[in-house]
């Protein structure tokens, strides 16, 4: 999945975000590293955003308004995750299972 392919998808979403959340969306995407975009469909790599995220979150322990905001971001990959999971057809049950899995790894 390319960066661009992400970004694009994100950027149709309806109601838009918050323009805070949605740049830091975006620089999310940019700055993910490649093995957390080479899931094989939208709604994986999306949800692999979120729990990188997330787990950028518990290892740098911040606190304040940088870390709200990226705790902000990583519900909503893992919301678009299962949004996009949705328009695809895709089992929903698998991929909260899946996300599950890498949060409590």
């Amino acid at each position: 999945m390319t960066r661009a392919s992400v970004k694009a998808w994100l950027h149709f979403r309806e109601p838009e975000p918050p323009a805070d959340l949605a740049a830091k969306l975006a620089q999310c995407v940019d700055s993910a590293p490649e093995a957390v975009l080479a899931g094989a469909s939208l709604p994986e790599v999306i949800g692999a955003l979120g729990t990188w995220l997330l787990d950028s979150v518990v290892e740098g322990q911040g606190t304040g308004h940088d870390t709200a905001l990226d705790l902000l971001a990583a519900d909503a990959f893992v919301t678009y995750a299962f949004e996009a999971a949705s328009e695809e057809g895709t089992d929903v049950a698998g991929l909260a299972n899946q996300l599950l899995a890498k949060v409590s790894a």
